[in-house]
């Protein structure tokens, strides 16, 4: 028999939600624009009961950005177990947080918006999965090492210094116009990276550029 009472959901559905709601109008109608209350009627749930899961609406939108970069990071787990070679799991790792962030925002009307409303939050939220990010890189560079495709002397160092640098291609974007022209820098940069800026050559001294040989001792 119905009761007419409804359902009383699980303390983590309950999240999920609040969670699916405000996604829903901050999409339609901007960060700035939607208020708790919104998100209170749109859940059908009573406002007060969203501050049990979170203190503030910047807390929600974090929330959404933790979601995001945790779907990522799952992505790039898989993509460094496949059976690739180190060289294509170390790029496509890289590429896939570049270009799936820059589709998600570019998707979203608000997508500016959003991150500049909280990029000092969004920014300091980042380090764990930049870190996390770079130790998945650390392990990729350390199995090319051993098939002899990398020669680096701290892997580990260098995947934090790689995720670290990869991370300047994120939102929000200043330098770039269109997918094809940040997907474009970003193979370039890898192909640098890849290749490198010297060729070693055995019994050389290394110059800088446009300096004089030094002379031979006669």
């Amino acid at each position: 028999m119905n009761s007419g009472h409804k359902k009383k959901l699980p303390k983590q559905e309950k999240r999920d939600v609040i969670l699916q709601a405000s996604w829903k109008l901050i999409h339609q109608y901007g960060y700035q624009k939607t208020t708790i209350d919104d998100i209170a009627r749109t859940a059908g749930i009573a406002k007060g009961t969203i501050y049990l899961y979170f203190r503030s609406k910047s807390e929600i939108m974090l929330a959404l950005v933790d979601l995001t970069n945790l779907r990522i990071a799952d992505e790039q787990d898989r993509i460094a177990e496949k059976k690739n070679p180190p060289v294509e799991k170390l790029r496509a790792c890289l590429k896939h947080r570049i270009m799936t962030l820059f589709d998600i925002i570019n998707r979203h009307p608000h997508g500016d918006e959003m991150i500049t409303s909280l990029l000092p939050d969004i920014v300091q939220r980042l380090d764990w999965y930049v870190t996390r990010h770079g130790k998945l890189l650390g392990k990729i560079i350390a199995e090319g090492c051993v098939d002899g495709v990398f020669d680096v002397a701290d892997p580990k160092k260098t995947g934090q210094l790689l995720a670290r640098l990869f991370e300047h291609l994120t939102p929000p974007y200043y330098r770039f116009d269109s997918r094809k022209s940040l997907e474009q820098f970003t193979d370039h940069l890898l192909d640098l990276l890849s290749s490198g800026l010297w060729t070693r050559k055995p019994n050389t001294i290394r110059t800088s550029p446009g300096s004089k040989k030094p002379r031979s001792k006669r």
